[in-house]
């Protein structure tokens, strides 16, 4: 059935940008496709496996948001309330809402100008590990914002202070209240804020380009926004980028998303769901969300489908998201679709996936 698809991957695999995938797509909560393709270590020559466990970075992002609308779901959180009132250095007119359509005005190095330098001390001091979260987000407090809050979407990191938010509302820290509240109920046992298996971890690959050839390099001590040990949750867990998974459990989670239901049992109401995967950034003009094509906007962590105009031609509602080494999910909730890629290389030309590998995957469908 996925004859394009396969295609597809293996050409981008010959052609040395990736040196292997695993991708797993369920519909109507079954499996229709699992498979490892290419290398987990290019170098040694190890195959990649079904069950091996990647850092997935900023898919990250929507974990942590259905943590926060869980709390909202009970009353325990408003999702106009003024993020100063757990953090009060913060400027008074940033709310949960705009930490969760990144509107606030927190950035990442990369795009924060004149603070980037600023930034770039503090990604350093997560990395060392020795302070909590909230001790990083009064350091990402004492920053001013990029743009008057609510007025552009900027991407930053709104979730990692918004799981600082839970672990203050939930007395958990975030590793144990997500394990609690999301990981353990949908048996996602290979998901957490560590690997829990080093012997499947993921190894992440630099790519470089020599006259037009492409050379993948093992990068073997790469923890960008990690400590160096990965076998051990970390004192700072970051809800923006913190979580390691496979595609099987992140497409667990994804088909839990088309529903909100666990066993049969209504987990997140249905209100909830649909606002996160609806436009929330529509009053924005002229928005534009990275290299995504107009026909998309952005709801809460996650690209949001709301024409279908432009190539690739998907289905208007399709949602998903990716992160910075490539990884990316798919959900077609018309064909109660979903799908998680999951790969580890640096630049991971993720619009390459979004294009070309979403069109290979459409096509399969309509044949």
């Amino acid at each position: 059935m996925f004859e394009n698809l396969e295609r597809k991957i293996n050409n981008l695999i010959e052609k040395n940008l990736y040196p292997g995938m695993v991708v797993k797509i369920d519909q109507d909560g079954k499996e229709i496709f699992h498979k490892a393709f290419g290398f987990n270590d290019i170098k040694k020559k190890i195959k990649m496996e079904k069950d091996t466990i990647f850092p997935i970075y900023s898919t990250t992002k929507l974990i942590t948001v259905v943590g926060a609308f869980l709390l909202i779901q009970e009353g325990n959180l408003n999702i106009d309330e003024s993020v100063s009132k757990f953090y009060p250095k913060f400027n008074n007119d940033i709310t949960i809402r705009n930490l969760m359509n990144m509107t606030s005005g927190v950035t990442y190095n990369w795009n924060a100008e004149e603070n980037k330098s600023a930034i770039i001390s503090i990604e350093k001091l997560i990395e060392e590990d020795s302070l909590t979260i909230h001790e990083i987000i009064d350091k990402l407090s004492d920053i001013p914002t990029k743009i008057i809050p609510g007025s552009e979407w900027v991407y930053g990191m709104n979730t990692d202070i918004l799981g600082g938010i839970i672990e203050k509302v939930s007395n958990l820290k975030l590793s144990d209240y997500l394990r609690e509240k999301i990981f353990t109920p949908l048996k996602m046992f290979d998901t957490d804020f560590k690997i829990n298996d080093l012997k499947r971890k993921a190894i992440k690959h630099n790519l470089f380009v020599n006259n037009e050839e492409n050379i993948l390099i093992p990068s073997y001590d790469f923890h960008w926004l990690m400590p160096e040990k990965l076998d051990e949750v970390p004192n700072c867990c970051l809800g923006g980028s913190g979580v390691f998974s496979t595609a099987k459990d992140y497409n667990k989670f994804l088909n839990f998303l088309l529903d909100g239901k666990i066993d049969g049992k209504v987990v997140l109401e249905k209100k909830y769901l649909n606002e996160i995967t609806s436009n929330q950034i529509s009053h924005l003009k002229d928005a534009k969300v990275w290299d995504f094509n107009s026909d998309y906007s952005y709801g809460y962590s996650v690209r949001v489908r709301t024409k279908n105009e432009l190539y690739p031609l998907t289905e208007i509602g399709e949602w998903g998201w990716d992160g910075i080494l490539g990884n990316s999910t798919l959900v077609d909730p018309l064909r109660k679709l979903t799908m998680t890629l999951m790969v580890s290389v640096f630049p991971a030309n993720n619009i390459l996936i979004q294009t070309e590998i979403f069109e290979a995957l459409y096509k399969d469908f309509s044949l």
